[in-house]
């Protein structure tokens, strides 16, 4: 996956990440992401059009920091970040 490898070499501080990807899909990535000890600490928002029950909690339950549904406002967006970044 080039997220990974990208975050192998750089020092990421955010992976926005849709559910829907080619590959991997975003719930992959972000239990990669939280079995890699170098990675796991990284904040993690998940980005979906899917806003099923089932799905949020197997974000929740894999580690996502926050989670959007589409569509939304740069003002969510700007919550979600502050929310993520008063956690770390």
């Amino acid at each position: 996956n080039g997220a990974l490898k990208v975050m192998a070499k750089e020092n990421i501080g955010l992976v926005i990440s849709d559910w829907i990807m080619p590959n991997m899909n975003g719930l992959e990535l972000l239990r990669t992401i939280r079995a890699d000890e170098k990675l796991k600490n990284t904040p993690f928002i998940m980005v979906t059009a899917e806003g099923q029950k089932k799905n949020v909690m197997d974000a929740l339950e894999s580690g996502v920091n926050s989670y959007i549904v589409k569509p939304f406002t740069p003002e969510v967006l700007l919550v979600k970040l502050k929310k993520v970044f008063k956690e770390a």
